[in-house]
């Protein structure tokens, strides 16, 4: 996209109907055709039964490994895109109870699609929600930067759906109250989202925004305060080892042992990569801290080195405790089989996208139906 349209950062969030500015009729026709082709949700009935990493990136380019990440096939392509519009792929795969979910779209109409076998994809809604306009496509979602399974239900900030779709519960950002009934401006934009210890935790551009306590079904709002804050300050959210983990700048970590309610920064120094940002994973024993270099650690307080260099991006681990890796920078997935010592390239691919970086953006992995 080469003219980008400016919203208040809370209306580019829920921002669900709106083309972007390159957006021409038959470019729009042709996206709205690709969804269309998408059955509607609701039906998925998942086992649990065979391993898969999945991996995605925009232009909704998923890839999906069943050999423990030994080669890679495509499941699902949108059409080539870069930061914004419809195929815009964010931290966006999502996993729980046999289901995966994939969430595109930026400035343009959400699209979440899941699959109970990596192969058939449905959108994650039964029906028409209040997340689409009156004249909107009844698969209209709200964009979301990050996607999180947890329990059996999806959620995105202020919306949730416990049934994989069949149906949603969905807060407004407007029209808070606090409990002396003063009015209370909901400000997440850009935000990370994670689940742990029973709560879901959204962060965004301002600090600590909302939480849920029962899967999304309900939000309150939070008045926690880390100072100093930068803008846009929430570079990766993870909850491991009974905390949940904050990145802001590679200088420094943030953790949390009470569901986010107060925060204790721990030194980290890892650099940030050329023109993009941080991010953490969970995998195996270890969350991964990744940008130009690369730190783990197992309690979110003391963290290790990682001499590999090409290992900014995202992280997974199967359950026989394979890694891989994928990453903005890099058109490549890389794989190790000795906790991370050592990495092999397993795939490249070639992208006609244009906007932003075309490598993969997210990686995770899951059970699902045999094929």
């Amino acid at each position: 996209m080469t003219t980008i349209i400016k919203f208040s950062l809370l209306a580019s969030f829920y921002l669900t109907v709106l083309v972007t500015a390159k957006d021409s009729p038959e470019e729009k026709a042709k996206n709205e055709a690709i969804r269309a082709e998408i059955p509607m949700g609701g039906t998925l009935k998942p086992k649990v039964e065979e391993g898969i990493f999945m991996a995605a990136g925009h232009g909704m380019n998923i890839l999906v490994s069943r050999d423990d990440g030994k080669t890679w096939q495509q499941s699902f392509k949108g059409r080539p895109g870069g930061d914004h519009g419809y195929w815009a792929v964010w931290n966006n795969i999502a996993y729980t109870n046999g289901v995966f979910a994939v969430a595109s779209g930026w400035g343009a109409p959400g699209t979440i699609i899941a699959t109970d076998d990596g192969v058939n994809w449905q959108h994650l809604t039964a029906k028409k929600t209040s997340m689409s306009r009156k004249d909107g496509k009844p698969y209209d979602m709200k964009t979301t930067m990050q996607l999180v399974g947890a329990e059996g239900s999806f959620a995105m900030p202020l919306a949730s759906t416990a049934d994989f779709g069949k149906s949603w519960a969905v807060k407004s950002p407007y029209g808070w109250k606090d409990k002396a009934g003063n009015k209370i401006k909901i400000d997440i934009g850009h935000p990370t989202i994670a689940y742990g210890d029973g709560r879901l935790l959204v962060i965004g551009d301002k600090g600590p925004g909302v939480f849920s306590d029962d899967l999304g079904k309900t939000w309150q709002h939070m008045t926690v305060k880390i100072d100093p804050w930068e803008k846009r300050g929430s570079k990766g959210l993870v909850y491991h080892n009974g905390a949940f983990l904050l990145l802001r700048s590679g200088d420094s970590i943030l953790r949390s042992t009470d569901k986010g309610m107060t925060w204790k920064s721990h030194k980290l120094d890892i650099k940030r990569p050329a023109g993009r940002s941080f991010c953490l994973s969970v995998a195996g024993d270890y969350v991964w801290a990744s940008g130009e270099t690369t730190k783990r650690s197992k309690d979110g307080v003391t963290w290790e080195d990682i001499p590999q260099k090409k290992l900014s991006g995202q992280i997974a681990a199967s359950d026989k405790g394979t890694l891989i890796n994928v990453s903005r920078k890099r058109l490549s997935i890389l794989r190790s089989t000795d906790n991370g010592k050592t990495w092999q390239e397993v795939y490249k691919y070639t992208s006609e996208g244009k906007g932003g970086p075309q490598g993969l953006a997210d990686v995770v992995f899951g059970k699902v139906n045999k094929k």
